[in-house]
């Protein structure tokens, strides 16, 4: 019960958050503007492992959205390395190339591997639609027909960045008091099994040196009234400098469940790193975590503007 009310309440203002981003100019063209995903980690524990997902994912004209979607992870053990991996392809046609809210259809197929184990491939179907609350990001909504080893149905929910195209704009001045860090992907199961995947940001600017936020990953299994939780709070300070590249360092306290059960360990620790603006709704992250652990990582982060009232 307290997962689902911390749940509702993150996606409540995240909902708020997105409707009072600036709309698109509905009547520009699509082609060009490219969905990105990044998320890197190279990360020393006991040994390497060094893990990422990604997304190149553009709009070749006004109606048609073709790519790819890579993960993949490679951990340094003693005796030999472990890899695994996969790449997904997708395609999805837009009858329509202008207005509020752009419906899609479409498929995909992906293959994934791993050592020590044989290869394995899935396909399906997509229908779902884009908002765009800026030139630069958009919010998905989408239902998925999944079919490998069993047929699975998913409701996937995000804010996806977009670069390049329409989205190709220069930040004019950094972010302050009213401009937020938001990241959303939720993936809902409905069958076989009936599970949620929740990873959320939300971290307001105070000033323009100084930030503050939370995030969240969550995974609840329904069907075995089970799961798991990574929680962090943080603060992050900046150096603005400059608009291309503003260092910053920050100290967050985190608290996370151990496998599938209801006890968690708490951590804390400190990062410094590097921020540069791709667009104006659009930020690239590079950041050295040293303690508990030592991890290098880039990461996409969208952002938003608050509306001022008239």
């Amino acid at each position: 019960m307290q997962y689902r009310r911390l749940l509702a309440g993150v996606l409540f203002a995240l909902g708020t958050l997105a409707s009072e981003s600036n709309a698109q100019d509905t009547t520009r063209s699509l082609a060009g503007s490219t969905r990105v995903a990044l998320d890197v980690a190279y990360t020393r524990p006991g040994y390497s492992v060094f893990r990422g997902n990604g997304a190149v994912i553009p709009f070749v004209n006004d109606h048609w959205q073709v790519g790819l979607s890579p993960t993949w992870e490679v951990d340094g053990g003693i005796q030999r390395y472990y890899y695994s991996g996969g790449a997904e392809a997708v395609a999805n046609y837009f009858p329509f190339s202008s207005g509020d809210w752009l419906p899609y259809v479409g498929a995909f197929a992906s293959q994934r591997g791993a050592s020590f184990n044989p290869g394995a491939g899935s396909y399906g179907v997509q229908t779902g639609w884009l908002h765009f609350l800026s030139p630069s990001i958009a919010f998905r909504g989408e239902f998925r027909l999944l079919h490998d080893a069993t047929t699975s149905e998913h409701v996937v929910l995000g804010f996806d960045p977009y670069l390049f195209g329409g989205a190709n704009h220069r930040l004019t001045a950094l972010p302050a008091f009213g401009v937020f860090d938001v990241n959303l992907f939720a993936d809902y199961t409905i069958r076989a099994t009936q599970s949620l995947a929740v990873g959320a940001t939300l971290a307001p600017f105070v000033t323009r040196w100084l930030q503050a936020g939370a995030t969240a990953n969550m995974l609840f299994a329904f069907y075995r009234s089970s799961g798991s939780h990574t929680f962090e709070l943080f603060g992050r300070g900046y150096l603005p400098f400059d608009s291309r590249v503003v260092p910053y360092a920050e100290a967050f306290v985190d608290n996370e469940s151990i496998g599938e059960s209801y006890q968690a360990v708490g951590s804390h620790g400190a990062r410094t790193g590097l921020r540069t603006y791709l667009t104006p709704g659009v930020a690239l992250d590079v950041a050295l975590q040293w303690a508990p652990q030592r991890t290098l990582r880039a990461t996409l982060t969208t952002q938003f503007r608050a509306r001022r009232k008239a």
